[in-house]
């Protein structure tokens, strides 16, 4: 097994913390699985420097300690039946987002809602 290879999607991805700001970048090249705390109502971008078609990224989105934070999501993610989610409003509470490329699109996989994180 020396000579076995492990696709890169499947090696351990260490967390990275987005910059929060008016417009939050994501470049999913460096940083696929990542998180942010908003301290205001927040826009994000449309990811960056995509790998490849079936790539996988993951997002937890995090009230800061006032809560009732919203987030703008970029048209290139696709939610179904077209609807963005509506953010857990709880401060100090999470909501995480998983998604696959499909090489124009960022279609949601799946979400969990309301997370103690502490």
């Amino acid at each position: 097994m020396a000579n076995t290879k492990i696709p890169v999607e499947l090696l351990p991805i260490a967390e990275a913390t987005l910059t929060d700001g008016a417009t939050i970048a994501w470049d999913v090249s460096t940083s696929p699985v990542a998180k942010v705390t908003l301290a205001g109502n927040r826009t994000l971008s449309a990811p960056t420097n995509a790998i490849n078609s079936g790539q996988y990224i993951a997002l937890l989105v995090i009230q800061d300690g006032t809560g009732s934070r919203t987030l703008a999501w970029n048209d290139v993610y696709e939610f179904k039946d077209d609807t963005a989610p509506t953010l857990t409003t709880t401060g100090g509470q999470g909501d995480l987002f998983t998604f696959r490329y499909n090489g124009a699109k960022w279609l949601e996989v799946g979400r969990n809602q309301n997370l103690t994180l502490s």
